[in-house]
């Protein structure tokens, strides 16, 4: 297995772990979502500052780079997993 399949199956389970969890407590993961951005955003802000400041170095292949996007991946999943039960509320109350 390639490097570039095991960073795309780490994506897919964080993907997959944050709908679960976004799915099975709504609350909890939309309170969960801003932390977590905030974190990602930090360090994609840092990660690509040291970038610039060292343009010969390649920082797409450490691991830093890596867990910030399995964070924001995560984030995805839970966003869309936490959307589902809002969405059924609604077409329950519609239905009434």
């Amino acid at each position: 297995m390639t490097e570039k399949m095991q960073q795309r199956l780490l994506l897919a389970f964080a993907t997959v772990v944050g709908f679960v969890i976004g799915y099975l407590n709504p609350v909890a993961s939309q309170a969960l979502l801003s932390g977590i951005g905030w974190i990602a955003g930090i360090g994609m802000f840092f990660l690509f500052r040291r970038s610039n400041k060292n343009p010969e170095r390649d920082y797409s292949e450490s691991w830093a780079y890596l867990l910030i996007r399995m964070l924001l991946f995560f984030i995805i999943g839970a966003a869309l997993g936490s959307m589902i039960p809002y969405y059924q509320e609604i077409i329950a109350l519609q239905q009434q």
